[in-house]
């Protein structure tokens, strides 16, 4: 087999590569949550690694080259225990399913290929990979070519001697392609994710800011109310936290803030939302919940602020409660603009801290 056609069939595999990272972008951004994406990504690597073995270089009768094997070894770092799982028992089904001499010596060096894999994404577990790690990664592919010494000899020595310098080179500039092109999308779509976040996350609480408050909050609530169900607006506010500023510092008041804010997302749904306000202000806009879910959930929160106070770096302990205005439609009421509830839950809020704080009051729908 000539030098020629080993590089024009791995160029073909290259066109399969290219594929692969186009489907694995679309993946990255059009998954509807983790799960899904996780899936998807091992179904894309494993696809590339048999779309690979479909168009091989044929470089003896019944051994053939292409590049499963960077599929194979970039796996576990691009998609983890279920990528790697995937797309090494495909590929290794594909090579079998092929049959020919070289069937036993290429499902081994798949093996290979994973445990080196395993390793580097071990190795180098959340940092960026540069493309000459990726190239020497594909070196540590070529490691597969000793699996030939499950064939005779003298067949094996021929083979390396022949084209294993080139089969060795095209895995090394196979795992760059193909690597350089993933962790660019990768870097690419984190760093727009990260944007998004810091751009609808309150710095300090890592909560909901105010934007997203204001955009989500009224279409969740005319959504509950379109359907005609139960949805509740709650209000909660630190009582006498100019007090807590005052005799402890602001950079400790911050922190009472980041405590409450751990207390309030622990004891609510992950569906609901839950902003950051505004100073020491916490809204939360809660579907499926009427006015006696609503002054119950309040009530549970107000008694586990009471109860669980911050505790210092120094040893202080501070402790600190909340009073919460809640209004609540009960899904049968008469529909009311979100500012006009909104209105409703701080005029409630209002009425808590007049009586004296530490309590919950609501106002319900007409």
């Amino acid at each position: 087999m000539s030098t020629a056609l080993l590089i024009s069939g791995v160029l073909q595999n290259l066109g399969i590569a290219a594929i692969a990272a186009l489907f694995y972008d679309i993946v990255l951004r059009r998954s509807p949550n983790d799960a899904t994406r996780h899936a998807l990504i091992a179904v894309v690597f494993a696809a590339g690694a048999v779309g690979s073995m479909s168009l091989p270089v044929q470089v003896a009768p019944g051994l053939i080259f292409d590049l499963r094997n960077s599929f194979v070894i970039l796996a576990m770092s691009f998609g983890g225990w279920l990528t790697l799982g995937l797309t090494t028992v495909a590929a290794i089904a594909f090579r079998l399913w092929i049959g020919g001499a070289g069937a036993i010596a290429g499902a081994i060096g798949i093996l290979v290929c994973a445990g080196a894999g395993l390793a580097f994404a071990m190795l180098f577990k959340r940092e960026r990979i540069s493309l000459p790690t990726f190239g020497l990664l594909g070196a540590v592919s070529g490691l597969s070519l000793l699996s030939m010494f499950v064939l005779p000899y003298e067949t094996a020595i021929a083979l390396l001697s022949n084209v294993g310098p080139v089969m060795l080179l095209m895995n090394v500039l196979g795992t760059m392609l193909v690597g350089g092109i993933v962790e660019r999308q990768r870097q690419q779509y984190e760093r727009e994710n990260t944007l998004t976040r810091e751009a609808s996350t309150d710095a300090l609480t890592r909560l909901a800011n105010r934007r997203v408050f204001d955009m989500r909050g009224p279409n969740i609530m005319d959504s509950a109310m379109r359907r005609g169900e139960a949805c509740t607006l709650m209000l909660i506010d630190i009582d006498h936290f100019k007090q807590i500023n005052d005799v402890h510092g602001h950079d400790v008041g911050d922190k009472v803030l980041k405590h409450l804010a751990a207390l309030v997302r622990a004891n609510v749904r992950q569906s609901d939302l839950v902003a950051r306000f505004g100073g020491e202000e916490i809204a939360l806009v809660l579907p499926m919940h009427d006015a006696n879910r609503g002054f119950n959930l309040g009530e549970r929160l107000r008694k586990a602020v009471e109860a669980t106070p911050y505790l210092h770096e120094d040893g202080a302990e501070i402790r600190i409660s909340v009073s919460i205005g809640v209004y609540a439609n009960n899904g049968e009421d008469a529909a009311e603009p979100f500012s006009a509830a909104f209105k409703r839950a701080d005029m409630a809020l209002y009425r808590a801290k007049s009586a004296g704080r530490n309590r919950v009051e609501i106002a319900i729908a007409a």
